[in-house]
């Protein structure tokens, strides 16, 4: 069984594949979005996507595709972790970290991962495997890390 970093750039955890269009080796280099991944149904023990869900785009079904590909791969009880900029109100102020960046395609917030483990409701079949949220917390001023395994 292997570990997957998604988007790992340069910073690949030692003994992990790097799921990366630049510096991704062999059948690795390649966008997360271009599905499906070299490996097979409930091979991989664990992925990882720090800083790299917000340069997925939303529109098209490409977020969608990941989560769902990353579903397909992870062995019973993996977890995936996400780290990603997302927008928050302090009452008065919303961030601006999310949508600054001009690399950023997907906007997330607190609430899209609930989309993914079904506490909020699409009210139409948009092909998404479903999750389990694992734990999620505030690592950031308006950063989030979420993990979830495959239900």
């Amino acid at each position: 069984m292997t570990s997957i970093e998604i988007g790992g750039g340069t910073l690949v955890q030692r003994g992990w594949i790097n799921l990366d269009p630049r510096h991704g080796v062999g059948e690795w280099k390649r966008e997360a979005q271009d599905t499906p991944w070299p490996t097979g149904d409930n091979t991989v023990t664990a992925i990882r996507a720090s800083h790299v869900m917000e340069h997925i785009p939303k529109l098209g079904g490409a977020r969608i595709d990941v989560m769902n590909e990353a579903h397909r791969v992870l062995a019973p009880g993996a977890v995936f972790e996400i780290i990603v900029p997302v927008f928050r109100t302090d009452g008065r102020h919303l961030t601006w970290e999310p949508i600054a960046d001009p690399t950023h395609v997907s906007d997330w917030c607190w609430e899209s991962f609930h989309y993914f483990d079904g506490t909020f409701a699409a009210n139409a079949d948009y092909g998404m495997s479903m999750w389990t949220t694992v734990s999620q917390e505030w690592t950031g001023d308006a950063i989030v890390t979420w993990k979830g395994t495959p239900r």
